[in-house]
């Protein structure tokens, strides 16, 4: 059985580039907490800390 994407998702992990420390991230947009979308590349030339947090934990 050939493993499926989870909803909403295009890819899987096991398909997806695994960084290293030092790797250049790639660019990617995510939606803040009050709806913004951010891109990674307008933090360019600054240190950005991304933190995840399950929905379990957002209230959401």
């Amino acid at each position: 059985m050939v493993p499926q994407a989870p909803k909403g998702r295009t890819k899987i992990a096991s398909e997806t580039k695994t960084l290293k420390v030092g790797d250049v991230a790639p660019d990617f947009t995510l939606r803040s907490h009050d709806g913004r979308e951010i891109k990674l590349s307008s933090f360019r030339g600054q240190r950005v800390v991304l933190a995840f947090f399950a929905f379990a934990f957002t209230n959401t």
